[in-house]
Formats: C-alpha cells, sequence, structure tokens
C-alpha cells in the first residue's frame, strides 16, 4: 500500500520521467534515488557542535561526491527530483528535532534567484518536511539584496553580511515559538546562525537548523 507522497511521486513521474538526483538515471516511479548510489552517499555518523546561537544542528551529509552533485544540479535549476529526495533523508535524520518544532521555515532565496532557478530550492524542500512531520510550514524570513559573494569572506563577515541579507516578516508565527530552519547546504554556519539571531530577536523560544548537505 502507497502513501500519499508516494502516489503524488508516483503522479509526478508520468509527466516527469522519475531520475535519482545523484546520478540522474531514470528510477522507478516511486522511488526517490537508486540503491547504489545511497550506498555511496557520504552520510555524517557524528554530528558536529551546533553554531551559535543555534540550539541545535543536523546535516544528513557532506558536502561531497554525489551529494554534492545533487546539489549543483538542483542549484542549476528546472530539476525536481533533488528537492524531493532531500526532504525524505532529512525528514529522517531530524526526527527529534522536528518533534520539537513548532513550525517550519526555510532559508529565503532572492526574487532574483526565484526566476533564475525556476523554484526556491530550500521553500521545496522545506514544505515537503512540514508534510511529512505534520508541522506548519511558515515563511518568516524574507531575503534581501546580498551585498558580497558569501564565498568570498570569512566568517565574521558572512554573519556580518548574512544580517544584512534578511529580515523577519510574519512576526506573529515567531513569539516564543520553537523554530526549525531548512536548508540544502551549510558551509561555515554563518548564514543560519544569523537567522536564528534574528529570529530570537523576534522572540523565538528556541531555533533549530536542518541542512542536507555540510562541508568538511
Amino acid at each position: 500500500m502507497y502513501n500519499g507522497h508516494e502516489l503524488r511521486h508516483a503522479a509526478i513521474s508520468l509527466l516527469f520521467p522519475n531520475r535519482c538526483p545523484f546520478c540522474d538515471m531514470v528510477v522507478g516511479m516511486t522511488e526517490y534515488w537508486c540503491d547504489e548510489c545511497r550506498s555511496k552517499l557520504p552520510f555524517i555518523e557524528v554530528q558536529p557542535e551546533a553554531p551559535q546561537p543555534l540550539d541545535g544542528m543536523i546535516s544528513c551529509c557532506y558536502y561531497d561526491g554525489l551529494a554534492r552533485g545533487a546539489v549543483l544540479r538542483m542549484k542549476n535549476g528546472h530539476y525536481i527530483h533533488a528537492p524531493q529526495a532531500f526532504a525524505v533523508f532529512m525528514a529522517e535524520f531530524g526526527g527529534e528535532m522536528l518533534e520539537k518544532a513548532d513550525l517550519i521555515t526555510a532559508v529565503s532565496g532572492s526574487f532574483r534567484r526565484r526566476l533564475q532557478l525556476g523554484y526556491a530550492h530550500a521553500e521545496l524542500i522545506a514544505k515537503d518536511i512540514s508534510k511529512r512531520a505534520k508541522k506548519p510550514y511558515r515563511r518568516v524570513i524574507k531575503a534581501l539584496a546580498v551585498k558580497k559573494e558569501q564565498k568570498l569572506l570569512n566568517r565574521r563577515e558572512r554573519l556580518e553580511n548574512a544580517r544584512n541579507s534578511y529580515k523577519i516578516v510574519n512576526k506573529k508565527y515567531i513569539e516564543n515559538k520553537i523554530i526549525l530552519i531548512v536548508d540544502d547546504v551549510s558551509t561555515t554556519g554563518a548564514t543560519v546562525s544569523a537567522i536564528a539571531s534574528l529570529l530570537k530577536e523576534a522572540g523565538a523560544k528556541q531555533v533549530y537548523a536542518l541542512t542536507f548537505a555540510k562541508t568538511k
């Protein structure tokens, strides 16, 4: 017996060939990846300490090999298979944090980036996770114009840049709530840390982060 997620996944596969996001090979209508790729993913066995002011952070894989290839394929735009597959892994890895969370949000992309990609990938992942966990999704973070590229900055500069690149919206959903931030990749953790700081200043009780991949 298939569940609702599998049935929706199969229905989409009737219009778009269902592909493994890690090797781009066609897989079964209800599958999210091929078994061979899953066995080769660089899963993180021991989670590093969460950067402040986060109350906890979990990432599924290291940003390497097949995991990195899938993220880059998704970031190139118009590729629907990766967000769904990532959400399945993240819902499994983030079990305890998802149980605690009052709501789920995502690191918001800029309007220009949405147009370039054809979708907001972190939001797609977050919305899928919210359905699986039966927790509400709320857009409480809005991206502003990014002044500098994060990859060119050190951690202190990234934190400052990230704080200046986002603002809080829909504050009514934040006060005294436990919030889970979803993103695809964490490098230094500066972005989710800066967003966590903004959320706590807006009244959030606790803030956690869940990503698919993390750099070593």
